[in-house]
């Protein structure tokens, strides 16, 4: 029969090997009788405060109130159960299941299966886990390595993360790596350059750079320091991306800003302004407000207010809403210019101007050009022409056999 030695309230004990069980009364202290290690072969169950003044193996830890302190490392074979206590390794901690009712702290690496911690956790080292739950605030200084990590508070992980799912209710910070699922109910910041699956982010992100296949979801504010490459992008917000843009899809409701060259597959939709320092290249253009760009390629673009490029917009269909401006030519087989909206040069196929609405220079095949409108320059055009009243013209208009 294995022993089971017992250590009373309040007292102070020097223990090498314990054979079977051990239990420690409140405020009980443990020291090692030679070296730096306490070895329990059983269970050791705390039932308050107590200090052990070593590095400290057993089977299983059990306790529920109190504030259990190891100086050293702590190696459980099994599991730590501390219903309501709290937990302070000055080591590094590595045990199968830990269950920590309020606060776990571990100075240097922390290695387990699973980590449930009601309150706080605190690594100051690395940390490889295959779950990580806790229900208020995580801080940790290392790389993190786990399958899933779900926190109700706030996350903070200084190095890089290997994750395959990250959820957290509030604040979340990382230092890079790689997430396949990103789940934050407020702010997300990345501190190094992160690949990612999916990205669902309630309020803000603040990232470095970031690269991935998946979807990208900001109730808010998205902002990037360098590149970012995706699937698709959805921003409620202001999205800003101080490097170059590479996706599929992208709907902002505010304000799109690049720093360099943005290119969508697909549609682009900006409920506000899109600001592309470089070229950009989509499928489909949109934006309610304004497009700025170096160049546009598109297979259509349609803008509600202003359109400023340097060399041009070209696409197949282009569309500048009413009382809007067009700076920098347009080169389009269909163009329609809105009512009271104005432009620069335009070669089209086919030429839309509404009323009261001007251009610079026309080259088309056709145009229908409404009453009241202006061409301050030439307008040549290969096959037909028509306008309405009071349609003034810088110069004759000229049908020629190939437009320039």
């Amino acid at each position: 029969m294995s022993e089971k030695m017992r250590i009373k309230d309040g007292t102070a004990v020097e223990i090498d090997t314990v054979e079977g069980d051990l239990v420690a009364g409140k405020g009980a202290t443990i020291r090692p009788r030679t070296g730096d290690l306490v070895k329990v072969r059983g269970t050791v169950e705390f039932e308050g405060d107590c200090d052990v003044m070593s590095s400290l193996e057993a089977e299983s830890i059990e306790g529920e109130k109190g504030r259990v302190h190891v100086r050293g490392d702590l190696t459980v074979e099994e599991s730590i159960d501390l219903d309501e206590g709290e937990l302070e390794v000055e080591g590094q901690l590595k045990a199968e299941d830990v269950d920590v009712g309020k606060k776990l702290k571990v100075k240097r690496n922390l290695s387990c299966g699973t980590v449930d911690v009601g309150g706080v956790l605190e690594v100051g080292g690395d940390s490889e886990v295959n779950k990580v739950r806790v229900g208020g605030v995580v801080s940790m200084q290392g790389v993190l390595k786990a399958e899933t990590m779900d926190v109700g508070g706030s996350a903070d992980v200084k190095g890089i993360t290997q994750l395959q799912s990250l959820k957290v209710g509030g604040i979340a910070k990382v230092g890079g790596g790689t997430i396949d699922n990103v789940s934050v109910g407020g702010v997300f910041r990345s501190t190094g350059s992160l690949r990612f699956r999916r990205m669902d982010v309630g309020g803000t992100a603040d990232l470095v750079d970031i690269e991935g296949e998946g979807t990208i979801s900001v109730g808010g504010k998205f902002e990037v320091e360098g590149n970012a490459e995706f699937g698709e992008m959805d921003v409620g917000g202001l999205a800003s991306v101080k490097g170059s843009v590479k996706g599929k899809r992208v709907e902002v409701g505010g304000k799109l800003f690049t720093g360099k060259d943005a290119s969508v597959e697909d549609r682009l939709d900006v409920g506000g302004s899109l600001e592309i320092s470089g070229e950009l290249k989509a499928g489909d253009v949109e934006a309610g407000g304004s497009l700025r760009a170096d160049i546009c390629t598109a297979e259509r673009v349609e803008v509600g207010g202003r359109v400023e490029t340097r060399r041009g917009v070209k696409a197949k269909e282009f569309e500048i809403g009413k009382g809007g401006k067009v700076r920098g030519p347009v080169d389009a087989e269909r163009v329609e210019i809105g009512e009271g909206a104005s432009a620069d040069d335009i070669h089209a196929s086919r030429l839309e101007m509404g009323r009261h609405s001007s251009a610079r220079n026309v080259y088309v095949k056709e145009a229908d050009i409404r009453s009241g409108c202006t061409i301050h320059g030439e307008v040549l055009y290969s096959e037909k022409l028509e306008f309405g009243e009071n349609v003034k013209f810088g110069s004759e208009p000229k049908k020629v056999e190939k437009l320039p």
